[in-house]
C-alpha cells in the first residue's frame, strides 16, 4: 500500500513538472529569436545578469555569450538602449558594471547603456526596466532556457517582451545541469505567478 501511494505521488509530481513546463513554453512560443536578422527592433534591450565568473574562477561562458549577443544585437540596429540588470552587492561584486565594461570594450557606446544593480531576480529586472527606466517593450537577452521563463513572467506582468537567445555553454555538463534545473524553476515560477507571490 505504501508503495502504491509513493508511486502515485511520484506520478503527480512528474505531471506537475510537465504541465508547468508546457505552460511556460506555450507563453514564449514564437517570441524567442536565435537568428539576429529575424529579430524585430525594440527601443530597449534588457541584458539579464549572471556571475561573470564560474565556480572554478574562470570566465563564465553564460555571461560572456550574453555580452556578445547584446553587442551583436546593438550593432545590427535592433535596439537603441541597453539596460544592464543584475546583482550589485558591493564594490567587489557588480554584475551590471562588469557587463558595461565588457560591452564598452567591444565598442558599444557608454551613452546607450543604463545600469541597474537591483536586478537580483529576473522578475525584478523586468519590472524595474519598465517602472524605473521607462521601457515600454523589451528584447530580453539571455540563454534560450532563461528567456522562455522570462517571457512567461513578462506576459503575466503585461510587459511586451521578446527574447534574443545568446549561445549556450560550450560545456556539456553545464548545459545539462542548467536545463535540468530549469524544469524545476518553471514549476516555481508558475506557482509564483499564479498566486502572485513573486516579490
Amino acid at each position: 500500500m505504501a508503495l502504491k501511494w509513493l508511486l502515485l505521488l511520484l506520478f503527480l509530481a512528474f505531471a506537475v513538472v510537465v504541465i508547468c513546463n508546457v505552460i511556460v513554453n506555450s507563453a514564449a512560443k514564437g517570441r524567442c529569436y536565435t537568428d539576429l536578422s529575424a529579430l524585430p527592433h525594440r527601443s530597449d534591450a534588457l541584458v539579464l545578469g549572471t556571475n561573470p565568473l564560474a565556480k572554478s574562477g574562470r570566465p563564465n561562458s553564460f555571461f560572456k555569450n550574453r555580452i556578445k549577443a547584446a553587442a551583436d544585437m546593438y550593432f545590427a540596429g535592433k535596439c537603441d538602449r541597453i539596460i544592464l540588470s543584475g546583482a550589485k552587492t558591493g564594490d567587489d561584486y557588480d554584475e551590471p558594471q562588469t557587463m558595461h565594461d565588457d560591452l564598452l570594450a567591444l565598442g558599444v557606446p557608454d551613452s546607450v547603456m543604463v545600469l541597474d544593480g537591483e536586478g537580483f531576480r529576473t522578475i525584478h529586472s523586468m519590472k524595474r526596466a519598465c517602472g524605473e527606466f521607462g521601457a515600454d517593450s523589451l528584447i530580453i537577452v539571455s540563454q534560450e532556457f532563461h528567456n522562455i521563463r522570462a517571457i512567461y513572467q513578462a506576459k503575466h506582468l503585461g510587459i511586451d517582451a521578446i527574447g534574443f537567445n545568446a549561445e549556450d555553454s560550450p560545456y556539456r555538463y553545464w548545459r545539462i545541469k542548467n536545463h535540468l534545473r530549469e524544469y524545476l524553476a518553471r514549476v516555481k515560477v508558475v506557482l509564483e505567478m499564479t498566486f502572485g507571490k513573486y516579490e
